[in-house]
């Protein structure tokens, strides 16, 4: 029986933060085509959403929008937000701010198609800045290259969400991979270490054998693979 049902594209983009926090706690889902919902029932689901991904609940038959609210809730329900009030909090805040990464890296979801000059000026500075934000981010919780995790000696939602933010981006554009390494060294292992454990290295590597280095797909990853040097 089936726990969830997950419905996004075929993408690694948004939907790689839920299907890697599934994986990681072995919960039993199935992706399911976002055009299931998308758009025409999006407004008489339960709990509507604007956009995929969407998350049907199967014991509670309860739907949940939006990728960060998502998080939150599988985080409660598993046991993967940290204990204390700070880092609870800090926990929420990195989902928050991997969306905004999200948004940004973009161009607020191809409102507008990147130029040689904003990409430069992006990658340069917002880029960067946001990298170094994770990296004290872990600094302060004790992450290493080779050990700790973003907010503490456990694995949280945070990891989960960071590795989603920077893995996929790095593996869709290899180039970037050396940004991270020079801005966020820490958060550059700690992807590495959370890509590697059993059931999301299983899941990565069947996804990656299948889309390549594919990452939002259409237009807005047209535009950013023209920006890559």
């Amino acid at each position: 029986m089936l726990d969830y049902k997950l419905y996004y594209w075929d993408l690694p983009f948004r939907g790689n933060f839920i299907q890697l926090f599934l994986e990681e706690v072995g919960a039993r889902y199935e992706r399911c085509e976002a055009g299931d919902l998308y758009p025409k029932q999006r407004l008489t689901i339960r709990n509507p959403g604007m956009a995929p991904p969407y998350l049907y609940e199967c014991k509670s038959k309860t739907y949940y929008a939006q990728m960060p609210a998502i998080l939150m809730h599988l985080a409660r329900e598993y046991d993967y937000l940290p204990q204390k009030a700070e880092t609870h909090t800090l926990a929420l805040k990195s989902i928050l701010d991997c969306n905004d990464v999200l948004m940004e890296i973009t161009n607020f979801y191809g409102m507008t198609m990147w130029d040689r000059e904003s990409w430069k000026q992006f990658r340069s500075s917002r880029l960067a800045d946001w990298m170094q934000i994770f990296e004290k981010t872990g600094s302060k919780h004790g992450l290493k290259g080779d050990s700790g995790f973003l907010l503490g000696d456990t694995i949280s939602v945070a990891d989960i969400a960071v590795t989603a933010l920077f893995g996929t981006l790095t593996h869709a554009f290899p180039t970037l991979g050396r940004d991270l390494r020079t801005h966020a060294p820490q958060v550059a292992g700690l992807c590495q270490r959370v890509e590697s454990r059993k059931s999301i290295k299983a899941f990565l590597d069947k996804q990656r054998s299948t889309l390549g280095n594919t990452y939002c797909g259409g237009q807005i990853e047209a535009s950013l693979r023209q920006m890559m040097d």
